[in-house]
């Protein structure tokens, strides 16, 4: 696989009290600590998957009390040939009851599947 792969992590909270927080990180790569400080704002990463390894980019959320952790990439997984086909796009939104994924950029409704909650 040599494609570019487009991580996206996507607020769509109305309202942003207390914000988001999160850190994302693989095996090789630590992305840091983010905040998402308004209802649309965007972080993105990208990178290409290594030849023979399986890359994986997991993420830790935490929003007051609430947390959870998941993987955000994998390849055969989430964002990877899941649903048959590879886009390069994870899409990540962040709603008040869990977080949506669709792959393709700037989804509209119905491509976002409710795959974690808070």
């Amino acid at each position: 696989m040599n494609a570019t792969i487009h991580v996206h992590i996507v607020d769509g909270i109305e309202k942003n009290t207390p914000k988001s927080i999160f850190h994302c990180a693989s095996r090789d790569d630590d992305l840091g600590w983010h905040y998402l400080p308004y209802k649309g704002s965007d972080f993105t990463f990208s990178f290409k998957p290594k030849a023979f390894v399986e890359t994986v980019f997991f993420c830790h959320f935490w929003r007051g009390s609430k947390n959870v952790a998941f993987e955000v990439y994998r390849y055969n997984g989430a964002c990877g040939e899941e649903g048959g086909y590879e886009t390069g796009i994870c899409y990540w939104l962040v709603k008040e009851d869990g977080f949506y994924f669709a792959n393709q950029t700037n989804p509209s409704p119905p491509f976002f599947i409710r795959k974690y909650g808070w």
